[in-house]
């Protein structure tokens, strides 16, 4: 992102976790999925897999477990990208 000139902000979720209402504004309408980490044990553990987690319920575990959220998370002029996509960062950063 530095070679695009493009201004961030970090933030170790795990160790500045999110909030509750923190993740309920960032995930908004957007489906609950977009946002779930696949990778996570605890995706499995959790049945996931096989059952989708409410938007309710996956925000609440997130919160309680990050490794549960993808990431990265880019936010750029109101868009967020999710998951890491070179081309998705270079489109936001231009």
């Amino acid at each position: 992102m530095l070679d695009h000139d493009a201004d961030a902000v970090v933030r170790d979720f795990f160790k500045e976790p999110f909030s509750i209402a923190e993740l309920t504004r960032l995930i908004g309408s957007r489906p609950i999925t977009e946002f779930i980490s696949t990778r996570a044990k605890s995706f499995v553990e959790r049945g996931w897999d096989r059952k989708p987690p409410s938007k309710k319920e996956a925000i609440a575990a997130m919160v309680e477990d990050p490794t549960l959220l993808k990431r990265p998370i880019l936010i750029k002029n109101g868009k967020i990208t999710i998951g890491f996509s070179m081309s998705a960062y270079e489109a936001m950063t231009g």
